[in-house]
């Protein structure tokens, strides 16, 4: 399944990286409000990172860096698991076709 999973997420990356000013984007309250104040704290902790040694700042910018890389792979699973549940239920619904070539790749990776 990982096979499939590949393909749609490169397909799924191009889409949602294709165009950010989309009428349907969701923009939620409360993910504003978090991203507020999330460079509220970000000032404060680049103050204090200041105030550090140049190990430990490095130690724990190293450790940001890999904490944010790891919730932006989870972020991208989330989106994609989304994406194929979606096409899963509207074929499950019978609202859109599987093609050969679909029924091919699946078949394929069951192997």
């Amino acid at each position: 399944m990982n096979c499939v999973y590949e393909v749609m997420a490169s397909f799924l990356e191009e889409l949602r990286c294709e165009n950010t000013r989309k009428k349907y984007v969701i923009a939620a309250k409360d993910i504003e409000d978090a991203a507020i104040e999330l460079r509220k704290i970000q000032r404060k902790m680049n103050n204090y990172l200041k105030k550090l040694s140049d190990k430990d700042r490095v130690f724990l910018e190293t450790y940001f860096d890999a904490l944010e890389h790891d919730y932006f792979k989870e972020e991208q699973r989330a989106y994609y698991q989304g994406m194929m549940d979606a096409v899963q239920m509207l074929g499950g619904l019978g609202l859109i076709k599987t093609g050969k070539n679909a029924k091919k790749l699946i078949a394929k990776v069951k192997k």
